[in-house]
C-alpha cells in the first residue's frame, strides 16, 4: 500500500501546473524514500524530473515499489478543486489499478475525495 499525507497540498498542486504542459502521461514512481517523476516531453527536448523525499510528508507509507501512471492534464483539473489551504493525502493499494487523492479543508472543515484510474 501507498500512502502519502502533505500538510500543504498546493506543493504538489503546483508541480503538476508546472509539468502539465511539457508532459502530458507520466508516472508517479513511489519507494520506501521518495516520489518521484522522470519524463520527456512529446518532442524529446525536456527532461521533467522530481522527487519529493518522504520526510517531506506529514505522513508516508509505502509497502512496495509503485508505479501510477497519471495524466497531468486531469491531474490539473481535479486540482482546480482543491482549497489553497487544503492538505492533501495520495493513496494507492498494491497491484491496484487507481489512486485515490483526498483534499482536507482546515477552515470549512470539508473533505473531498476523487479517485484517477490508469
Amino acid at each position: 500500500m501507498f500512502e502519502a499525507h502533505l500538510e500543504d497540498g498546493k506543493t504538489f498542486k503546483d508541480i503538476i501546473e508546472a509539468i502539465k504542459d511539457l508532459v502530458t502521461d507520466c508516472n508517479l514512481d513511489c519507494s520506501e524514500e521518495e516520489v518521484s517523476i522522470q519524463s520527456m516531453d512529446s518532442a524529446h527536448v525536456s527532461l521533467v524530473s522530481v522527487q519529493l523525499s518522504s520526510t517531506c510528508f506529514s505522513h508516508y507509507r509505502c509497502d512496495r515499489p509503485n508505479s501510477l501512471g497519471i495524466n497531468t492534464q486531469n491531474m490539473s483539473k481535479i486540482f482546480k478543486m482543491m482549497g489553497k489551504d487544503d492538505s492533501l493525502t495520495l493513496k494507492a493499494e498494491d497491484g491496484a489499478d487507481s489512486m485515490t487523492l483526498m483534499f482536507e479543508g482546515t477552515k470549512q472543515d470539508t473533505i473531498a475525495d476523487f479517485g484517477t484510474y490508469w
